[in-house]
This record gives structure tokens, C-alpha cells and sequence, in this order.
């Protein structure tokens, strides 16, 4: 048997192992106790956060044919349990949105809404991803969820609510999945690890809880990548070529370096980490990072921080407080904007480290802003001179201001040691007005950021390059299936709307040359539209690589011509009436039954195979 990965062995069979996210459980357990089901959902987060998972939970909550009374759990061992979570149960059908986008999708779908469960009591639609949807089947999709039907239940996951309509969202309960904190994600990783069999270090498991960043499969698919790098051993050493940093000591130095303005120190590290291999994009984000946690720390103080809600052990801690401590006001503040906008100019490419570079030394070498002594000091000395010297400070037709600027140039600057000059000579009373020209004026105190020389590189910054959403891979093409039958039966994985619409309709030819159909009008006459025909072969070749004729024609036509072989829904229907009627053959024909009815009289009309739910 395959190697099923870790991700998908331990995803939560129950509300009770669906940690982390307690108040969605909760809602969704008392809604099915309280008989308040709720048929339209929406539950949103980031990736692996278990959106489609509790979407699969709820599904089974609701059709489970073993449910104890007073409790809304899943029995996990039922045949619709089994199905479910094996991903092939026929009233739980999962479709993705990223490839079922058009509005023509949303109408295939709504042809499948009014029959009834085949097995269950719930139709369940998961709609993964709902935001790729157009706006066009967003509209033909609001009918459907205001009429709806009680035997229809909508789940919609999406990992960018503001993309969802707001008219579909004020139809649906929204559920929001937080991240999982660290400590979780590592007391979770350990477990399964015990489970294994296997040996991991503590240390090696909190680095990649850190690395999941919130996402639970992310974690578990890294651990997946660590057991197989090292042999059943996750240690450290193994996480080396795996992970962005092990170590923070790097970026805590070059992050004193540029508080320091030690261009130097600060080229070395950069080097430094290059060589190693680090991708510098992850270098940036951390040194943003760790300088939002040092301004934090500079202003709140290290008793006023937990450094579990920073994401950082006690060491750090120590060492981000003494670079808060060397760092003049506000400076951490700018240093972490200059970072940032230094992160929407890489891009992956080998100029990465010399923009990264350019962006420091600019730092390290920018004189900034003036200290705020220095200009409370210059404005007293102004002041006084004014009040003891004869001769005016200021000459006719010179403003005041350029008066002071010049009476604050002539102070030392502190805390800038590479643009320190010597003091200039005091005015003596009765002197000629001072005639040097004054220096720029210098930025106000209060500004939120330096302004950085402009890269020569460019005169914009270039905005960050969007990541298109990844959509599902077609399938590779396997062989032509070699009857109709089997062809619909693998194409109930990636189309299961489209499956269930093709098994409605009558086989009139199959074969790699040519299939021809025929569909009723009423129900499924969307069929007959060239531009759904064009849609479906691309489709079929896609996945089948079918590149033969296709041909729809209406049912009434093709019945005058010859007659018309059954559909697989009408052979199917009929397979399930057979069935069902030879489980009432049974019952009637058994010992106990005959005696059950030879005492109490009576009849058998039907045989039901589950218990009903309330």
C-alpha cells in the first residue's frame, strides 16, 4: 500500500480531535443537537488551518447512520462514515471551485440539487476555494441558496473572504479558523512522532511548529520532509537545508549592526548568510521581524512583553532588549519600514543580495534624523543670544527660523558619529548678522520613517509581484477508458457534477472516434449548446485524451430513429429497487419473521438498511 503522508493520517476523524479550533466544533456540535442545522456555511483562514476538513466532519455528523442519541460525534464506522472519509460518498460531493469557475458549472450543479440522497439524508456540497468563482455563477448561485431545499447542504471554504460576494456572505453563517499557536503545533507534532515510533528532538520539533507559521499542515508536511531527510531522526542538524534560519545570532547581529550604523559588520553578516545558502527573501522577513520585536521591546520593556506572544525564546529576548537599549528613538521603527520596503524589491533573482546590501549601507551611511535634545538645546541658545546680544541675530529680509537652524547647526550632533563636525564659534554681541548660509532644513522630530537616498537601481520601488492562485493540476491523461461506464466512474474525481450530469443522459456510440449522446431537453438540455459541447470535449481530452467527435442530440430525435439504450442513473435506480426489493424477499422468508408476523399480524412493506436520524 502507498505511503499515506502524515497530513492526511492524523486529520481529525471527530470534533473531539479537532484541537485548536474549539468554538467552531462547539457551534457546529450544538447546531446538530438542537436540531438547528445550519445548510449553508461559510468557513474561512489561511491555508491548513482545516477548513475542508471540518467541512468533512460536519458532512459526516449529518449523515452518520450510528449517531448516539445526545451526542453530535460521528461513529467513524459506519458505511457512510467510511465513504466520506474515504472521499467517495455520493451525497457528499467536494468540488473546486479554482477549476469549476463558470456560471455554466454553477447550472450543472443546480440540475443535480433535486434528487434526492441516495444513501443519507443530507446532500452536501463543499465548494473549496469558492472566491475563484466568476461573479456570473456567484448570481446563479444566490437562487439556489435562498430556495433552498432541506435535504441541501452548502459548505463554502475559501482562504480570501473579501473576494466572496457580499450578498452570499449575508446568507451564510461564517466561520473563522484561527491560526494554531506554536506551542500546539509542537505538542501535536510530538505526539504523532511518539505514534510513529519514531525520535525527534524537542528543539528540532518547536523550529518547525515555528516554521508552520499557524498552518498545521504545513508542519506535518515539513516533519513529513525532516523523518525522510534523516533517516527516522529529526534532529537539528537535519533541519540545516530545510528551514530558513536554526540560528537567530545572524540576524540579532546584523540587526545591532544596523543600529550601530557598522556598515561593515553589516556587509560581513550579509555575506555571511548568503554563503550559507539562506534565501535572502526569508532573511529579509526575519530581520523585519526581529526589528518590529526590538521596537516593541524598546518602548513596552522587557517585563511589559511575553516572549512567547513574540515568538521568541528567553535568549533572544535578553539579546533584543540590549539592541533596544543601544537604539536611539524611533530608529527600529525606521529600520523596520526600510526593510520592508527593501522585501518588495526582491524578487528570487541573484541582484537579491546587492539590493539587500544597498539597502543597509544606505542606512548605515544616511545621517538621519536630528536628535531631539539637540534641537531643544539649539532653540534655547537661540533664544538666548536674541535676548543678550545687541545686534540683531537675525538680519532684515531673514526669517527667524533660518536664524535658529543656523544657531542649531552650530551644536554637535549626538548619537551620529559619522557626520559629527566641530561646533562653531559663538555669535559675540554687536557682530555683523550672520551671512553663511544655513543647512537644509532638517525633517520634523515626529516622522514616522527617514526618507532614503533613492537606489540608483530605480527611481519607483517595484510593487511585489502577485502570486496567482495555484489551481488544481489537470490529471495526467490515462488510457481511454474502454466503456462508458468506466469512463464516468473516473471522472467522478475531479468533475463530480459533470459525472452525475453525464449519467443522465443515453449512450447512443463510445469510442476513441466518436461518442454520441442523447440528452432530455428539459433536464439537461444545456448539452446541446455548441459552446458546452466544445466545453465538454476539451474536458474529456484533457483528462482522457479523447480527441475524437462528440455529438448531442435531443432524446426525442434519437428515439424516433432507434431505440434508445437505458441511461447508467436509470440502470443504477433500478439496480437499487431490485436490491431493495430482495432484502423484503428475505425478511419475509425468514424463520423469525414469520414468526414475529404469525403473532402479531401484520405485513412487510419495506426494509430500511440504517437507522434514521432525527
Amino acid at each position: 500500500m502507498a505511503y499515506q503522508p502524515l497530513a492526511r493520517t492524523y486529520r481529525p476523524a471527530c470534533f473531539a480531535e479537532f484541537v485548536g479550533q474549539d468554538a467552531v466544533a462547539k457551534a457546529l456540535a450544538n447546531a446538530i443537537l438542537t436540531g438547528r442545522v445550519l445548510t449553508n456555511l461559510i468557513f474561512t483562514g489561511v491555508r491548513g488551518v482545516g477548513k475542508t476538513t471540518v467541512a468533512r466532519l460536519y458532512a459526516k455528523a449529518l449523515n452518520c447512520a450510528q449517531r448516539e442519541p445526545g451526542s453530535a460525534e460521528p461513529c467513524g464506522l459506519c458505511e457512510s462514515c467510511l465513504a466520506i472519509a474515504a472521499g467517495h460518498h455520493e451525497d457528499v460531493l467536494e468540488i473546486d471551485g479554482a477549476s469549476n469557475t463558470g456560471v455554466a458549472d454553477v447550472r450543472a450543479l443546480q440540475e443535480t440539487i433535486d434528487y434526492a440522497p441516495r444513501r443519507s439524508h443530507y446532500k452536501v456540497y463543499i465548494i473549496d476555494e469558492v472566491h475563484m468563482l466568476s461573479q456570473a455563477a456567484f448570481n446563479a448561485l444566490l437562487k439556489t441558496l435562498e430556495e433552498r431545499l432541506p435535504h441541501v447542504v452548502f459548505v463554502f471554504a475559501t482562504t480570501e473572504l473579501d473576494r466572496v460576494p457580499e450578498t452570499i456572505r449575508s446568507r451564510c453563517p461564517t466561520f473563522h479558523l484561527r491560526k494554531f499557536p506554536r506551542e500546539l503545533i509542537a505538542r501535536r507534532l510530538a505526539e504523532i512522532v511518539a505514534k510513529e515510533g519514531l525520535a525527534a528532538e524537542p528543539e528540532a520539533l518547536a523550529v518547525i511548529a515555528r516554521e508552520g507559521h499557524g498552518s498545521m499542515r504545513d508542519a506535518l508536511t515539513l516533519l513529513d520532509q525532516a523523518i525522510a531527510l534523516g533517516g527516522g531522526i529529526v534532529t537539528l542538524a537535519t533541519l540545516g537545508p530545510m528551514v530558513s534560519r536554526l540560528s537567530s545570532s545572524p540576524y540579532l547581529d546584523l540587526l545591532a549592526a544596523m543600529v550601530a550604523r557598522d556598515a561593515k559588520a553589516a556587509m560581513l553578516t550579509i555575506e555571511g548568510l548568503d554563503q550559507s545558502g539562506a534565501e535572502l527573501t526569508a532573511v529579509t522577513e526575519e530581520l523585519c521581524g526581529f526589528a518590529r520585536h526590538a521596537f516593541v521591546v524598546r518602548e513596552l520593556g522587557v517585563t511589559g512583553v511575553d516572549a512567547a506572544f513574540l515568538g521568541l525564546d528567553e535568549g533572544e529576548l535578553e539579546r533584543l532588549a540590549e539592541i533596544a537599549r543601544a537604539a536611539p528613538a524611533l530608529d527600529l521603527n525606521r529600520i523596520f519600514r526600510t526593510l520592508v520596503k527593501c522585501r518588495t524589491e526582491l524578487s528570487g533573482e541573484a541582484l537579491d543580495r546587492f539590493v539587500l546590501e544597498n539597502y543597509v549601507f544606505e542606512w548605515c551611511l544616511d545621517p538621519g534624523l536630528p536628535n531631539l535634545e539637540d534641537l531643544r538645546g539649539g532653540a534655547k541658545l537661540a533664544t538666548a543670544s536674541m535676548a543678550t546680544t545687541p545686534a540683531p541675530l537675525v538680519a532684515p529680509g531673514r526669517s527667524l527660523r533660518a536664524g535658529v537652524q543656523a544657531a542649531i547647526a552650530a551644536q554637535p550632533r549626538s548619537g551620529n558619529p559619522a557626520t559629527s563636525t566641530a561646533p562653531a564659534a559663538a555669535p559675540t554681541p554687536g557682530a555683523a548678522p550672520l551671512r553663511t548660509p544655513p543647512p537644509a532644513t532638517p525633517p520634523p522630530a515626529s516622522a514616522a520613517a527617514p526618507q532614503p537616498r533613492t537606489p540608483t537601481t530605480s527611481t519607483t520601488p517595484t510593487p511585489p509581484t502577485a502570486t496567482p492562485p495555484t489551481a488544481t493540476p489537470a490529471p495526467a491523461s490515462p488510457s481511454f477508458p474502454t466503456t462508458w461506464k468506466a469512463m464516468l466512474e473516473a471522472l467522478k474525481r475531479p468533475r463530480a457534477v459533470l459525472a452525475l450530469k453525464l449519467e443522465a443522459t443515453h449512450l447512443i456510440e463510445y469510442g476513441p472516434a466518436k461518442i454520441a449522446l442523447a440528452v432530455d431537453e428539459k433536464t439537461h438540455g444545456s448539452l446541446l449548446s455548441k459552446d458546452e459541447q466544445v466545453k465538454l470535449k476539451d474536458q474529456l481530452q484533457q483528462l482522457f485524451g479523447f480527441s475524437g467527435g462528440l455529438v448531442v442530440f435531443p432524446r426525442a430525435a434519437a428515439a424516433s430513429a432507434a431505440p434508445l439504450q437505458e441511461t447508467l442513473k436509470d440502470t443504477r435506480v433500478k439496480a437499487e429497487g431490485e436490491r431493495q426489493q430482495k432484502l423484503v424477499e428475505e425478511a419475509r422468508n425468514a424463520p423469525f419473521t414469520k414468526e414475529v408476523l404469525a403473532v402479531f399480524g401484520g405485513a412487510i412493506e419495506d426494509v430500511k438498511t440504517h437507522s434514521a436520524q432525527d
